[in-house]
């Protein structure tokens, strides 16, 4: 009798623990996928994060889930879908209430486009050095050996008496 109570209440246990796992917590919004898709192009505004508001976590944290800014940002992108606003229009309400600063990435127009340009210029510049410094190196090895036999008072002759006493000294 016992141990059909036992096993009964390790199943209730189980069933309860597992019916958690499937709730969706006490006070999540389920926000729209218009919501999600803007959400994913403005910043949380937090300020602990730098994540954009529709997948905002806060990893690492005792908390991990969206914040409460998140979901409050989330919640106006909701309101301003309602309203049948476009998403540019949503887009500048941000940005007229947080500032340019609110986008998880700068615009491709005016002063920001230089962020968007600078990165392939880096890198052709890089190649240009890179090429430049081996084809240097490539050169090297010949002005060196024309210096050598160049030096007035060295001559070849001399050099391979150099080398064969060398050769002994470290032979013995």
């Amino acid at each position: 009798m016992i141990r059909v109570r036992s096993i009964a209440a390790i199943v209730t246990l189980a069933t309860f623990a597992i019916v958690l796992l499937l709730m969706t917590p006490v006070g999540a919004q389920q926000f729209s996928d218009r919501a999600k898709q803007v959400g994913m192009k403005i910043k949380c505004m937090c300020g602990t994060c730098d994540m954009a508001a529709a997948i905002c976590s806060h990893p690492g944290g005792e908390f991990s889930g969206p914040c409460g800014t998140a979901k409050m940002m989330l919640g106006e992108v909701d309101q301003h879908v309602a309203k049948g606003e476009t998403d540019e229009q949503i887009l500048q309400a941000f940005v007229r209430e947080y500032g340019p600063q609110v986008y998880t990435e700068p615009p491709k127009s005016g002063f920001s486009l230089v962020a968007w340009i600078l990165p392939s210029v880096y890198l052709f510049a890089g190649a240009g050095v890179v090429v430049f410094v081996i084809a240097r190196w490539r050169k090297r090895p010949t002005q060196q050996a024309s210096l050598v036999a160049g030096v007035p008072g060295f001559s070849p002759e001399m050099l391979e008496r150099a080398r064969a006493k060398v050769s002994r000294e470290t032979q013995d």
